[in-house]
C-alpha cells in the first residue's frame, strides 16, 4: 500500500495502491470515485470499493485527480489519463496485467470513467501524451451513477467544471455528451443506477444502452429499484447517517460487474 504521485507539477494527482503481491498478476482496478468534481473526491467512493475489488481478485487503485471551479478544460480527464498510463507502463512493479486494466467509477467519477472510454484520443489528450493515448483506454469501464448526458440549456456543474465553461454550444453537445460520441472502439461498459436517483435520472442508464447498442459496443445495464444517489457500495460500509443507503439489492452490482468483467477480452496493447 503506497501514495503514487502522477505529476510533478501538481501534488493533488495521485494513486494510493492496494496491491496483493501473491507471486502471479492480477487485473487491475482503478477507482475514481464522486464528487461532482468540486473541493474533494469522496472517500467513501474510494477505499472501501478499493478494498471490495481486491477480495474479488484484482489489484486496486484510487485516483485522486484535481477538482475545483477554475482549472483547465479536460484537467480531470489528463489526470485520470495519467493513472491509466501509470498503471501499464509499470504493470510489473504493480503486479497487473496490462491488458487487462478497468475504471470504477461513480457520479463524477462514472463521467470520467465515461471519458476515458471515449475520449482517450482526444487533441485535449493527445497534445499531452502523444502515441501514448492508446494506454489510456480501459479494458472496460463500470459507471456508477454517472454524469453522461449534456443538456446544453441546463449543464450540470460537473460538465461545467469539466469543460471549463459555463455555456455551450449544440457542436460542445455532439462533442462532450457520452451518449453522441460512442463508437464501436469504445470499451465496453457496465452501468448501474437506482430508480430513486435524483441526481442523476435513471433515464441515463437506458439512454446509453440504447446507444451503445447502436454502435455495438459490449454492454450491462442495471437499474436497481431503491437506493439514492451515492449509493456506493449500498451496504453498511459505506452507508451515510441518516440516508437510506443500505440496499441488498443495489448492493449486488459489485458481483455482477466482476463476473461480467470476466468475460471481456484482453486490450490489445
Amino acid at each position: 500500500h503506497e501514495r503514487i504521485y502522477l505529476d510533478p507539477n501538481d501534488n493533488r494527482v495521485y494513486i494510493d495502491t492496494y496491491v496483493a503481491d501473491l507471486g502471479e498478476c492480477r487485473p487491475a482496478m482503478l477507482v475514481i470515485p464522486g464528487g461532482a468534481y468540486l473541493e474533494v473526491c469522496a472517500d467513501r467512493e474510494g477505499e472501501p470499493i478499493a478494498i471490495d475489488f481486491l477480495a474479488k481478485g484484482y489489484n486496486a487503485f484510487v485516483l485522486n485527480y484535481r477538482t475545483g471551479w477554475g482549472g483547465a478544460p479536460f484537467a480531470q480527464l489528463i489526470d485520470a489519463a495519467r493513472a491509466m498510463i501509470y498503471l501499464r507502463e509499470n504493470a510489473t512493479h504493480l503486479k497487473i496485467d496490462p491488458k487487462r486494466v478497468f475504471a470504477v467509477g461513480f457520479s463524477a467519477g462514472g463521467h470520467l470513467c465515461y471519458a476515458l472510454a471515449t475520449m482517450y484520443e482526444y487533441p485535449e489528450v493527445k497534445a499531452v501524451f502523444g502515441e501514448k493515448c492508446a494506454l489510456v483506454r480501459p479494458t472496460g469501464i463500470i459507471s456508477g451513477y454517472g454524469v453522461a448526458i449534456l443538456n446544453r440549456n441546463k449543464p450540470s456543474g460537473t460538465y461545467r467544471i469539466f469543460a471549463a465553461k459555463d455555456e455551450f454550444t449544440e457542436a460542445d453537445v455532439e462533442r462532450l455528451s457520452i451518449e453522441k460520441i460512442v463508437t464501436p472502439t469504445s470499451s465496453p461498459m457496465f452501468i448501474w443506477h437506482t430508480a430513486e436517483d435524483k441526481s442523476v435520472n435513471q433515464d441515463v442508464a437506458m439512454i446509453m444502452g440504447m446507444a451503445l447498442k447502436r454502435v455495438g459496443v459490449p454492454h450491462y445495464v442495471a437499474v436497481y429499484p431503491y437506493g439514492g444517489h451515492g449509493s456506493s457500495l449500498a451496504t453498511e460500509i459505506t452507508a451515510r447517517e441518516g440516508r437510506s443507503d443500505i440496499q441488498p439489492l443495489a448492493a449486488n452490482w459489485t458481483g455482477a460487474a466482476a463476473a461480467w468483467l470476466s468475460t471481456l477480452p484482453d486490450s490489445n496493447i
